[in-house]
């Protein structure tokens, strides 16, 4: 691939460290996920559904298949995300690239869990497609399509990012209904989205006045979604006094700090009480209870050095990136998958509310398994292109 008078070419993995610890440290957290969703299945929930239907069946099969995934895609050029920049002319090199076809469909996806007998119901919300046994949460491809679609619309070398109508407001745009397509069912998510989006925008160089002058919109959007929702508010009470047993929304907050205080003498793996009933979502919202339950500060430990780990070498691949697009795309989808592990974390432990955020790699569920093994494939692929031998071109016009 040649980037201007550069070319890109492919490091072989046995010469690229950092990728080498991106995929061994996300296959490690695979297993550990795998280990603890095995370990809550222990409870005999689910003995009389197929084996297809059963969690713990299906965690195991999705994380081979995510893993199979991770170590094909890294492969692929990331720049194949985009359109060369001489192939389409203006706008056309925007909207025809694959990175906004991909941003289409989630964004279609995500529209139609609200058609009436398509969506699938779960806790009282709209957030899944499901055909039989087979579902997946249109919001977890969103998130990853649209800083894939922003990467590759301000990575471009004849983008200015800091001009406002050409630039800001076509960004602003794309997350402005990205967000409205998943906030009313899944605030979380769409402050996940948000937030990400945010700081893809900032890194990319757009200038900090225009982001801050979005902060009454954001002011806004919290009252209209949280405050004026009860239950939504009342999961913020919740974080603020976790044992006033008069709100109902702090069983699980409780439960969760309780879990974690038992693994100060650790029930060793399998062992644990929490995931009796006492604890709900104990395979996916509050999966590091369970661990810090069984393996104790080990377990805790264990997670937090991992995903540092992850964070380090992700961040390392975004500064060392050989173009802004690569940087983009690294920066981008690492920010989305730590900050989402540290919300999961501070929710668990009682420094957040309630959000259905999952642990990445390690929390049940196979499409944000699937996906976020896509996205540390595409990380893993930027870590890979190191600016190789200058064009003929180039080095005629070096030696003139």
């Amino acid at each position: 691939m040649k980037i201007g008078n550069r070319q890109l070419e492919r490091v072989p993995l046995r010469e690229n460290l950092t990728g080498q610890g991106l995929i061994l440290t996300t296959l490690a957290l695979m297993a550990l996920g795998v280990v603890m969703v095995f370990s809550t299945a222990g409870v005999g929930g689910g003995s009389g559904l197929a084996w297809y239907e059963r969690t713990h069946v299906r965690q195991a099969i999705f994380a081979a298949v995510a893993a199979v995934m991770l170590c094909v895609l890294w492969r692929v050029d990331y720049h194949r995300l985009t359109l060369r920049s001489g192939s389409k002319p203006g706008w056309a090199r925007v909207v025809l690239s694959p990175a906004a076809l991909l941003l289409i469909l989630a964004m279609a996806a995500s529209a139609s869990v609200y058609i009436p007998g398509f969506g699938h119901e779960v806790g009282g919300d709209l957030r899944w497609i499901r055909y039989g046994p087979v579902g997946f949460q249109p919001s977890e491809v969103l998130k990853i399509a649209l800083l894939i679609a922003l990467a590759a619309f301000l990575g471009r070398d004849d983008v200015n990012v800091r001009r406002f109508r050409r630039v800001f407001v076509p960004a602003l745009a794309l997350t402005g209904m990205s967000v409205a397509l998943v906030v009313t069912q899944d605030f979380g998510t769409g402050a996940i989205i948000g937030i990400t989006a945010a700081v893809v925008l900032l890194a990319a160089g757009v200038c900090l006045v225009y982001l801050l002058g979005l902060a009454p919109l954001g002011a806004a959007a919290f009252y209209l979604f949280v405050v004026r929702v009860p239950h939504r508010w009342a999961r913020f009470e919740a974080m603020l006094n976790p044992a006033d047993t008069t709100n109902r929304a702090t069983y699980q907050p409780w439960q969760s700090i309780i879990a974690i205080a038992s693994g100060v003498e650790p029930a060793g793996l399998g062992g644990g009480v929490a995931k009796y009933g006492y604890l709900p979502e104990n395979q996916t919202d509050f999966i590091f209870a369970i661990i810090c339950n069984e393996l104790g500060m080990l377990g805790a430990f264990l997670v937090i050095g991992l995903l540092l780990v992850w964070l380090f070498l992700a961040m390392r691949v975004a500064v060392r990136a050989p173009d802004r697009l690569g940087a983009l795309l690294a920066g981008g989808l690492g920010f989305l998958i730590v900050f989402q592990s540290a919300l999961h974390v501070a929710v668990n432990v009682g420094w957040a509310p309630p959000t259905g955020v999952s642990l990445p790699f390690v929390s049940a569920g196979g499409s944000s398994l699937l996906l976020m093994s896509v996205a540390t494939a595409v990380i893993v692929s930027v870590s890979a292109r190191r600016p190789g031998r200058c064009t003929a071109e180039s080095r005629q016009l070096g030696s003139t």
